[in-house]
């Protein structure tokens, strides 16, 4: 009674084992898949680069196991031995059966060739590669087919079957795979050490091949080249870093520092959660109104990427059992119409215009952030960096919008890939899901090869367009360079042959990707016409309608889609980390002059300035001001004179807080400006620069931005205590003449005038001139001085002059002298004093008497 119990203890438990062998044959290959793309990736994004380490897997013996692998797929092309499946008879024949018609043992062996394939795949295209995730498939799967060749050996005799030479083929294949992957998980373990660091490794292979950046290899080495596909953010080699220009180096550079110091990708893009608000719209109802709208169009839009199909079927269905009847199916193809039109077309509508408002909203916000947080910074900022490299700042920090289009793209991509792997599975089996799967792999692998090749062309475009904008820029704006010199037949010929090389870099570039676009449509065609194959076999059998059929067809695009269109838009977005990167970097700089806590407005009582051993460099190595002290009484009128670079024009710049002094303290009134708020400071200020500059406005439009509030009057009244009214109405439309960029219509005088006629409309406490008369004639100086004196009445004025004859009428001039004060009068008192004045004015005369 006890042995009976326990001969059918042993049944039951190997009745379990048999019911539990197919769920190890369909889930083996997907979760030693998983876990080889999961591990690499968990580092890549957790980890930066200089705490990434490998094994020491290289050259040969890197070589060696990728023939290795690619050996486990071939073993897992030949037939597998007979497995009993759950629902099946225990008393089964088994006899061997063809694998194709065996369910289980089919899907085994393809997810099996599939999952290697990729694993050899990334081995032989890593340069790099993160052997633990390796170790980890090849030891995973050896327990794994181990144990299922235990279990078919072990199987035979309590199920009778017969150990014919099919069988022992099929056994002794599984075996050698059993031990390809002991010896393939052996040898790379034996290699597994000294542990070395991932970018030693990446070193040695640039020395060797030349052939891929750090950059690169750093996606290579931390994903399958099917993952690489999608991070690759646009083939970052060292051709690339040759050619970038210095910007785009320093921002590679400002990223992998942060990387580094964020400790990985993962909390370094968690370092962009700033950008949230100004991405999602909090506060905003019409813009969260319309993020509703597209939130339900994408649900509907999910909906009826499935019905259409589906109810074609149905459609097709119902004209096959009605045809030759008399019968229309106008319920079917009422409900197909409907779905096609309108619901479609209005859906695909809203989501269109959703989508273009909240990216607005995005733009808006991001502009408006980075071009208000680059108007507060302060004057080293702006000297340090190009104009052109703030506006690129702010033009390529804008793009983030971008960043929303491509998620709000990217997010239905996938849920249609899901939804049409797990519908297809579902409705048909589990060979139409494969299908999907082994579709999307070899598209992805092939995209991600056509990146690779492309890559260069499109640097070569990228480059070639940027050298022809540069040739036509420098052409244009060097005219007269041109002319003078009699070189227009030149300046063609070089524009003509820079345009030749974009062109052929151009096409270059297209063939090559229309070459990647027919194999990426070769890969799906091929899909579809294995599903389509597999679908009509189904339909001939009897297994599956014909309404089937006809849904596969025009559902395929719904599959389709997803893989033409996810690489690219998924690369499209990694590429504007970049561009986050600049706004980051951008936004992250504070300025070096900015109001103190409890800063108040600045309280006037007359204008009394007063330096105190004010000292002042802009670099520690580099002084500029030293220890200069003086006092400006109000209403008084202060020149400060001396040789180019002694420091006027900075005391000036400090006066209106550009920049901070190193030591000692500015006062006006008694009030230290580092304690009063800045507009409320240069809003009392009034500066005529010594090369000034306006707007591509008109003259009322330029002269206006220094009061808005003023009157056109206002304006005239100033121009002509300015000396330039006159000027301007010979133009033809006086004051509405557009002055052109950089106020190319205007001589320099004019230029001049202008600014003085600004100042005059501002009338401000404290009037700054920064060799105010420099570029006007002697009878023009006359008026203008005459017109300063006017507006100097009653107010304190700073004047820096290279000729001395424009400040003998000065209250007190300062001489100044690397940075200090070597000498303070008037005109007749330094005249006596026969110091430096003294001499600065006799060597000015002398040239005066000569000319």
């Amino acid at each position: 009674m006890d042995d009976m119990q326990a001969v059918r203890g042993m049944n039951t438990g190997r009745h379990q084992f048999v019911d539990l062998v197919p769920v190890l044959h369909i889930l083996g290959p997907v979760v030693i898949f998983i876990l080889f793309a999961a591990l690499p990736v968990v580092r890549f994004v957790t980890l930066p680069k200089s705490q990434r380490s490998t094994c020491g897997v290289v050259g040969t013996a890197r070589i060696r196991l990728s023939y290795a692998n690619f050996a486990l797929v071939v073993t897992h092309a030949s037939p597998l031995p007979g497995l009993p499946s759950a629902g099946m008879n225990p008393d089964w024949s088994g006899q061997v059966v063809d694998a194709a018609l065996h369910p289980v043992q089919s899907l085994y062996s393809l997810a099996s060739i599939l999952a290697w394939s990729i694993v050899s795949v990334s081995l032989h295209e890593s340069k790099a590669p993160f052997w633990p995730a390796y170790l980890l498939a090849w030891t995973s799967a050896a327990v794994l087919d181990a144990t299922l060749l235990c279990f078919s050996i072990f199987s035979l005799p309590s199920q009778n079957l017969p150990l014919d030479g099919g069988r022992i083929g099929q056994l002794t294949v599984h075996a050698i795979r059993v031990a390809i992957l002991l010896a393939v998980a052996g040898y790379a373990f034996y290699f597994a050490y000294p542990i070395v660091e991932e970018a030693k490794i990446e070193e040695q292979t640039h020395l060797l091949a030349n052939e891929h950046s750090s950059s690169r290899n750093d996606y290579d080495s931390a994903c399958s080249p099917v993952c690489s596909s999608i991070l690759d953010v646009g083939g970052e080699d060292d051709d690339d870093d040759a050619s970038d220009d210095e910007d785009e180096r320093e921002i590679k550079e400002m990223q992998q520092k942060r990387l580094e110091e964020r400790g990985g990708w993962l909390s370094y893009l968690r370092s962009f959660a700033i950008f949230l608000p100004y991405l999602v719209p909090r506060r905003d109802r019409s813009t969260q109104l319309w993020l509703l709208i597209l939130g339900l169009c994408m649900a509907v839009g999910r909906v009826l990427t499935l019905m259409l199909p589906r109810q074609l079927g149905i459609l097709t269905e119902s004209l096959g059992h009605m045809a030759g009847t008399g019968s229309v199916p106008w319920k079917n193809i009422v409900v197909w119409a409907l779905l096609q039109f309108p619901i479609s077309t209005a859906t695909l509508s809203l989501e269109a215009m959703a989508s273009t408002r909240l990216s607005q909203y995005a733009y808006q916000k991001l502009t408006d952030a980075a071009f208000s947080h680059v108007m507060t910074l302060s004057m080293d900022y702006h000297t340090a960096k190009s104009s052109g490299r703030v506006a690129k700042a702010i033009e390529q920090g804008s793009n983030l919008s971008q960043v929303l289009n491509s998620m709000l793209n990217v997010a239905p991509m996938i849920v249609d890939f899901a939804v049409a792997i797990v519908y297809l599975t579902s409705s048909f089996d589990v060979f139409m899901g494969f299908i999907v799967i082994a579709t999307a792999m070899t598209h992805a692998f092939v995209a991600y090869k056509g990146n690779k090749y492309t890559i260069k062309y499109e640097r070569d475009l990228v480059e070639t367009s940027r050298v022809e904008n540069e040739v036509l820029y420098d052409s244009i704006t060097n005219w007269p360079t041109v002319a003078y010199h009699n070189r227009q037949p030149f300046e063609q010929e070089r524009y003509s042959r820079t345009v030749r090389k974009a062109l052929l870099s151009q096409r270059r570039y297209h063939d090559g990707y229309e070459w990647i676009n027919v194999t990426e449509s070769f890969v799906m065609y091929a899909g579809l016409i294995a599903a389509c194959s597999l679908m009509a076999t189904r339909v001939a059998t009897g297994a599956a309608k014909l309404s089937s059929f006809v849904f596969l067809v025009s559902y395929w695009d719904a599959i389709r889609s997803p893989m033409v269109s996810l690489s690219w838009t998924l690369r499209e977005a990694a590429a504007h980390v970049i561009d986050a990167e600049w706004l980051y970097q951008l936004l992250q700089t504070k300025p070096s002059v900015a109001d103190k806590d409890g800063a108040h407005e600045i309280r006037w009582n007359g204008g009394r300035v007063e330096f105190r051993n004010v000292s002042f460099s802009y670099s520690p190595d580099r002084p500029i001001i030293r220890d200069m002290s003086f006092t400006v009484k109000p209403g008084q009128s202060i020149a400060l004179v001396g040789e180019t670079g002694g420091g006027k024009s900075t005391t000036l710049k400090l006066l209106y807080r550009f920049y901070d002094v190193t030591s000692g303290s500015i006062t006006i009134d008694g009030q230290d400006i580092r304690d009063v708020k800045l507009d409320s400071l240069r809003e009392s200020l009034g500066a005529v620069p010594q090369d000034p500059s306006v707007f591509d406005q008109t003259i009322m439009e330029n002269i206006l931005y220094a009061r808005p509030g003023a009157n056109e009057a206002d304006v005239i009244e100033a121009c002509k205590a300015a000396r330039i009214h006159d000027q301007i109405m010979t133009f033809p439309e006086a004051y509405r003449t557009r002055l052109g960029e950089r106020g190319v219509r205007l001589s320099g005088g004019e230029l001049q005038r202008m600014a003085i006629a600004r100042v005059m409309l501002r009338k401000p406490q404290i009037v700054v001139l920064d060799e105010a008369t420099s570029a006007v004639d002697s009878d023009t100086e006359a008026l203008v001085q005459r017109a300063i004196r006017e507006l100097s009445r009653g107010r304190t004025v700073f004047t820096v002059a290279h000729r001395l004859s424009t400040v003998v009428s000065a209250d007190v001039i300062l001489v100044i002298d690397a940075g200090r004060v070597a000498e303070q009068g008037t005109h007749r008192e330094l005249l006596a004093l026969g110091g430096k004045y003294s001499r600065l004015w006799g060597m000015q005369t002398d040239m005066d008497n000569v000319g």
